[in-house]
């Protein structure tokens, strides 16, 4: 069974369905659902699902959310190691209008991870850690972030990284966010954000960039499918089916089938299966 810290947000994600904007002071009818989440709880929780070890280090605040979403952790077989402050936790609102999708983010505690809480709980023994990008985008959870690939470096293990969305990266600075990547060794992103850091207008390019400056990855595209690559080699895959759910985590649980997969001891291919796999398991349970 495979070590692998996760580092990272953890937020509820609240997903709506909406069929039109409401008016001001209107209500519409759509569909809403309420959902333990955050790009490193999803990863966190997907690959403790398949069988990892998975320890995972991030904050939440003294409150009801925070309660859950530490419950989320343990209830799928995950080491929950949460700093709890005063900042109140962290929750997403995605609605999505047809194939477009929109985020409202409140960071709140995901903010006040600090280097300090991971050094002190960091396990004795290590096989790989998994950063969210979110993390490089603040103070607290950057440096929180950089000891953390600091200590796997220490301890021989492998780095995974998933990118944050595009129009964050864009406004942070791809410059300024690529010395972040060192020590990374294993890349996720999708069509947008890895075509902004490749610096490159078209997905072909991109995965050859990517591919040359990070042992293994993905590009992930939508209901297009994705292109993997390791030391490499390509390997493209369409999608398990095209579903008529909110994406939202998709590609996390696509990145925990992969790291998980190929940490043991997976070709391409079937890791490329298995990552496709975990992230179409994940929709149908979030569509449920």
């Amino acid at each position: 069974m495979s070590r692998i810290v996760v580092l990272g947000d953890l937020n509820l994600d609240v997903c709506g369905d909406g069929v039109s904007d409401p008016r001001p002071g209107y209500e519409v009818r759509g569909s809403v659902r309420a959902n333990a989440g955050g790009s490193a709880g999803t990863f966190a929780r997907v690959a403790a699902g398949l069988g990892a070890d998975v320890t995972f280090f991030g904050a939440v605040g003294r409150d009801i959310v925070g309660d859950l979403l530490e419950r989320s952790l343990v209830a799928a077989g995950a080491e929950a190691h949460l700093a709890r402050g005063a900042s109140p936790s962290g929750a997403v609102v995605a609605v999505r209008r047809g194939n477009e999708r929109s985020m409202i983010c409140s960071r709140g505690a995901n903010d006040d991870l600090d280097a300090g809480w991971v050094a002190d709980g960091w396990p004795p023994s290590v096989d790989h850690l998994h950063v969210s990008g979110y993390s490089f985008l603040a103070e607290g959870p950057r440096a929180a972030a950089r000891k953390g690939i600091a200590l796997a470096g220490g301890c021989g293990a492998s780095v995974s990284l998933n990118l944050p969305p595009a129009n964050l990266l864009a406004a942070f600075g791809v410059d300024r966010f690529r010395p972040f990547l060192q020590g990374v060794d294993w890349l996720f992103a999708n069509q947008g954000e890895g075509e902004l850091l490749a610096g490159t207008p078209a997905t072909d390019d991109t995965v050859r960039v990517l591919a040359r400056q990070y042992e293994a990855g993905a590009l992930t595209l939508g209901a297009q499918g994705a292109i993997a690559w390791r030391d490499g080699r390509v390997d493209r895959r369409g999608p398990e089916a095209v579903l008529d759910v909110n994406p939202t985590g998709a590609g996390d649980a696509y990145a925990a089938g992969f790291v998980v997969a190929l940490l043991g001891g997976g070709a391409l291919g079937a890791v490329h299966r298995a990552a496709s796999r975990a992230a179409f398991d994940y929709l149908c349970l979030r569509g449920a």
